[in-house]
């Protein structure tokens, strides 16, 4: 009985982890731009942002374009891999998260992040979204 329990809820879940994680890519994989472009991520508009930054969307989900414009959809949250224009490394992780879901989450603060590791607010046409970064490494 157990071991129909185990075939029957367990491998399942397990198998969604696993291919879950194989469609939104390792993110240490992505080292930098072209592997993130190759892997299906939309790193449109490709213009420096905050900085001299690219931020890429994973597949599936809107671009920063269409959430900058709202002409996509204004969907909850997303996570975009970031890279430094200047020699297209991996710089870190932006998490976008819609003005009206957020309470108050802490953003684990880094280097290159703001004080205290607040949230910033991005005030768009489709809706506000507030955004927390999380860089590995301090880039310019």
């Amino acid at each position: 009985m157990r071991t129909r329990l185990l075939l029957l809820f367990v491998v399942p879940t397990l198998a969604m982890i696993v291919l879950a994680g194989v469609a939104y890519g390792n993110p240490s994989s992505l080292t930098d731009m072209d592997q993130a472009k190759a892997a299906g991520w939309d790193c449109t508009p490709e213009v420096p942002i905050a900085g001299n930054y690219l931020h890429c969307a994973p597949p599936g989900k809107p671009s920063v374009a269409e959430i900058a414009t709202g002409s996509g959809s204004t969907v909850p949250s997303v996570v975009l891999r970031v890279f430094n224009l200047s020699d297209e490394s991996y710089a870190g992780i932006e998490t976008l998260i819609r003005s009206d879901l957020y309470h108050d989450q802490p953003c684990n603060p880094d280097v290159a992040n703001l004080p205290n590791g607040t949230w910033s607010l991005l005030v768009l046409p489709g809706a506000d979204y507030r955004a927390c970064h999380r860089f590995e490494r301090t880039s310019t």
